[in-house]
């Protein structure tokens, strides 16, 4: 195998490249994580608290469980996609999520409902899915990074749009047991089967990230046997070589220890934390949230969540086009500065809808500059990899996972609270546009991280 020519593995593919279709499988796994659970979820709220007997903050103290326990599995999810590779996560991911929806749609009493949305819905839904393509997508691409992380994310946007509404129209229809029994089975039917398109790196197939050519003379025929290394072996190393010099990207695998030692690791997961402060109120609670503004015009509970699953869909149609459009600037630009912009329309979209009026053009636009703040998710990702390269990413990840669910778990509960006690989410938009606004700052100030010592010799 030692004598194998290189010429084969240079050779720039003339299909697609096949990060491609790992991002396309990203997609659709992400359109099932975020049409049943981010986004779909939400209508289960009101539904499951009439059920059970209990209040919004109850139902979203489940949630805050659930993120508690997430981010504590996070350093061991992280190390498991990095240890067995993406595909085994994903797997676990699917079928924890998917006997979770069934299980829960057998809930009669508080504590059942508990178990089950945090031992098995949640732990699916926050150990597999993008949890473990992120980290492939990392593998496969540099230079398009980001474009390649924004393009899967849409997948949050197409799960919002085709899935959330039917999620709605199910529970509103046929009851939220069989909406949630119905979702559980097409997880388990569709991300299985796609897990087996997701593989670890490029390298493992001959290819380069991106695409990209290895301009690597071929090894002499004539060398010793002793001097030979494998094939797969000296691809990999002389792909690293070669990304870095071309095209002017320069970067960097760092260990797990070295980033975690750098204050640009810990000032991007203080940025992401406050994104997702928000993200995971607004997520979880955004129909509830929806349903008041829109009661302020004078309409009806029924009316009002009719017309939020159009602003679900609206939201989700918004993120589509907005997703991929950023992704690219970030390849070009400067992803932190993206990152406070965007965060910025998060401040603006939270303002919106305090007047609590009911307006329909105000809604559309609390859509639209949500759906722009959202744009953020996936260059931090982008940003994460740009900083430490792609050898630790999963395990860092999901150590910036731990952290980040701690700061944010609450955020549902504590919005719960304040509308039970007062029948109005004005008191608790304010934190969220103050938190997006600290949000916009911590990006703007992470510096790139400086390079280990063990390597600033080469």
């Amino acid at each position: 195998m030692a004598n194998i020519s290189l010429k084969r593995l240079r050779r720039r593919p003339t299909k697609v490249f096949y990060g491609w279709w790992i991002v396309a499988a990203s997609v659709v796994i992400d359109a099932l994580k975020h049409g049943t659970f981010n986004r779909g979820i939400s209508f289960y709220v009101l539904p499951v608290s009439k059920e059970l007997g209990v209040g919004v903050a109850a139902i979203s103290f489940a949630d805050m469980l659930g993120r508690l326990a997430g981010g504590l599995l996070g350093p061991l999810a992280g190390y498991c996609t990095d240890r067995f590779g993406p595909r085994a996560m994903l797997i676990f991911g699917a079928l924890t999520s998917g006997l979770g929806f069934v299980l829960i749609a057998f809930s009669h009493n508080y504590l059942y409902f508990i178990l089950v949305f945090v031992g098995l819905l949640s732990l699916g839904f926050r150990t597999g899915y993008n949890n473990a393509t992120v980290p492939a997508l990392n593998q496969w691409f540099r230079r398009r990074r980001a474009l390649a992380m924004s393009v899967a994310s849409t997948g949050n946007g197409l799960g919002g749009l085709a899935l959330a509404p039917i999620v709605g129209i199910l529970v509103l229809t046929l009851g939220w047991q069989n909406a949630a029994i119905v979702s559980g089975i097409a997880i388990v039917v569709v991300v299985v089967p796609l897990s087996f398109l997701v593989r670890a790196s490029p390298e493992r197939m001959g290819l380069l990230p991106d695409g990209d050519d290895a301009p690597v003379p071929d090894a002499p025929a004539e060398s010793p046997p002793a001097q030979v290394i494998p094939v797969e072996r000296r691809f990999e190393e002389r792909a690293s070589i070669v990304t870095r010099t071309s095209r002017g990207i320069s970067e960097t695998d760092f260990t797990t220890k070295e980033a975690m030692v750098s204050i640009s690791y810990w000032l991007l997961v203080l940025a992401t934390g406050l994104r997702n402060t928000v993200h995971s109120g607004m997520s979880f609670l955004l129909v509830p949230v929806m349903v008041w503004f829109l009661e302020g015009g004078g309409r009806s509970e029924e009316a009002s969540q009719a017309i939020a699953v159009a602003l679900v869909a609206a939201l989700s149609l918004a993120t589509i086009v907005f997703n991929p459009l950023v992704g690219w600037a970030g390849d070009s630009w400067s992803k932190q500065k993206l990152s406070s912009i965007a965060m910025l329309s998060g401040v603006v979209a939270m303002v919106t809808l305090m007047n609590h009026s009911g307006h329909l053009w105000q809604a559309g636009l609390f859509v639209v500059f949500l759906a722009f703040s959202e744009s953020a998710n996936p260059l931090a990702w982008a940003i994460m990899g740009d900083f430490f390269g792609r050898r630790s990413f999963a395990t860092l990840r999901g150590w910036q996972h731990l952290p980040d669910q701690l700061m944010s778990m609450s955020t549902p509960v504590w919005m719960g609270l304040i509308v039970d006690q007062t029948g109005s989410y004005y008191w608790a938009l304010i934190p969220l546009a103050a938190i997006y606004g600290l949000a916009a700052i911590s990006y703007l100030v992470i510096p790139r991280p400086r390079t280990p010592a063990r390597l600033r010799g080469r």
